[in-house]
């Protein structure tokens, strides 16, 4: 499990809490079953009626992400890569066939299969990035679900609090229950703003770093393909994925494999979960 992402939402919420005692508010206060119950169930609803059904159903496994997210090691493969150039280089591209089984990346076996048929190396980038955009289309599917909740989140909380300020001055006669009553409206927009800020945004931006990473190793992987059907060596290979990392990234590769090791390594133990 990513820790830091249940950390970060018991940090968030723990300073709204704790300002709010500081300020000599009580936790107590703060919660409100119909501000909360108009809050999040009308978020819900409005985001169910904007969302398709199929997403709604793939939708759990999609927010699990955000708490269990795949291992993307760009490293690993661009190892795996350089060493299936090695053995295209070294004994042909056709031995490639007998190492796809041990591929268990499918969209990294998918370009190799192509590249070991001999299709054309436009068809072949033509139909990656097709693929490529297609999963990049689905991993976001969730974080478009829990960034819309964000938009209709404060909206609701508004509504909850214009509802509380009717009822408030319906009653408007005890005057000694004008104030409290007041306060307690805008806990719904409280509620509203808070849940946006502290759950729904940020659950959806989390889903978009690690669409991003997916597609940034799929690019990897793309070129890569490329590169060994058009008969470089590992090398060079090497030099173009290179292209693709982090500062960072390039001292774990040297470590791992420094100089020509890395195309020593034929091939290297396959990035397992870099797509899923």
């Amino acid at each position: 499990m990513d820790l830091i992402t249940p950390i970060g939402f018991v940090l968030a919420v723990a300073a709204v809490i704790v300002s709010d005692m500081m300020d000599g508010g009580t936790l107590r206060s703060l919660i409100n079953p119909a501000a909360i119950l108009l809050v999040l169930g009308g978020t819900i609803g409005a985001t169910s009626m904007s969302s398709r059904l199929a997403d709604l159903r793939a939708l759990p496994r999609l927010a699990m992400r955000a708490f269990r997210p795949p291992k993307i090691d760009r490293v690993a493969v661009v190892r795996e890569i350089v060493g299936y150039a090695d053995v295209a280089r070294r004994e042909g591209l056709l031995k490639l066939d007998s190492l796809l089984a041990d591929v268990k990346d499918d969209f990294l076996r998918h370009g190799l299969m192509m590249a070991v048929d001999g299709t054309d190396e436009n068809l072949v980038r033509q139909v990656l990035e097709a693929e490529m955009e297609t999963r990049e289309t689905a991993s976001l599917a969730g974080a478009r679900f829990f960034e819309t909740a964000g938009g209709f989140a404060p909206t609701l909380g508004i509504i909850g609090t214009v509802i509380g300020l009717v009822s408030v001055l319906s009653n408007i006669s005890d005057a000694a229950k004008l104030a409290p009553s007041i306060a307690t409206a805008f806990i719904a927009t409280l509620w509203g703003v808070s849940s946006a800020n502290l759950f729904w945004l940020p659950i959806a931006n989390k889903l978009k770093v690690l669409a991003g990473l997916e597609t940034g190793a799929r690019e990897i992987m793309l070129e890569g393909v490329l590169a060994i059907e058009a008969g470089d060596s590992p090398r060079v290979v090497l030099d173009k994925l290179r292209a693709h990392l982090t500062p960072e990234e390039m001292k774990a590769l040297e470590k791992a494999a420094p100089g020509e090791g890395a195309a020593a390594a034929a091939p290297a133990q396959p990035a397992r979960e870099a797509a899923p």
